[in-house]
């Protein structure tokens, strides 16, 4: 969450790359197209990676309208990750359980490698069909006139899957902010994008005089 309630914590972006004239028909239907889709005990994957409606990012039927993605000069998402985790621990005892359930109606003192794989698929589909997929969502709302982006999540996992599917969605460069990065998106003069480009840490303080008038 983020963009509506919750934490204000968040990761700003630059988008680099020219916008599309007919920006909200043409990034509408991108959305539609990589709309979250859930995660079944069927499924081969297993994570899901999609975008939900920022208002309702649980919902189990997903829809985009205009006025629900666009806000002013501002576009409003929610991306969202499931994913089929267990602890080990539980594998490892439904492994056990199974592999002797298996010995017994086979008279198998040992398994083959195939027949745990095989072993392993049932107990892992057994699981998924019993519980439920572990979900995170994080928002970002991006000033389409200023080209920043702020993603109300942190975490690597939510950080890389957010670059990969904004860039294939929108067919955009998103860059990390900092000094550099946001020279360039003011459009700077040629000389000092070039002497920004050089600027190095300068630290405002000898750390041997600092320490001595502490011990002073």
């Amino acid at each position: 969450m983020g963009v509506l309630k919750g934490s204000i914590g968040y990761a700003k972006f630059h988008v680099r790359g020219a916008l599309p004239d007919d920006v909200h028909q043409r990034f509408l239907a991108r959305v539609r197209a990589r709309a979250f889709k859930p995660l079944t005990p069927e499924d081969e994957d297993d994570a899901s990676v999609g975008w939900m409606p920022i208002e309702r990012p649980f919902d189990d039927e997903v829809s985009f309208r205009s006025e629900g993605v666009f806000f002013g000069s501002y576009l409003n998402l929610a991306l969202r990750i499931d994913r089929w985790k267990f602890p080990s621990s539980l594998v490892k005892a439904k492994m056990a359980a199974a592999e002797r359930v298996y010995r017994q109606k086979t008279n198998k003192e040992r398994i083959s490698r195939a027949e745990k794989a095989e072993l392993r698929e049932a107990v892992e589909r057994k699981l998924r069909r019993d519980g439920e997929p572990t979900t995170k969502t994080a928002d970002f709302t991006w000033n389409l006139a200023t080209r920043e982006l702020r993603l109300f999540g942190k975490s690597k996992l939510v950080v890389e899957h957010f670059h990969e599917l904004f860039e294939k969605t929108f067919q955009l460069r998103l860059l990390p902010a900092g000094p550099y990065i946001t020279g360039i998106a003011v459009e700077l003069p040629k000389g000092l994008e070039r002497a920004l480009a050089e600027v190095e840490p300068t630290a405002f303080h000898h750390r041997g005089a600092r320490r001595a008038a502490e011990v002073a």
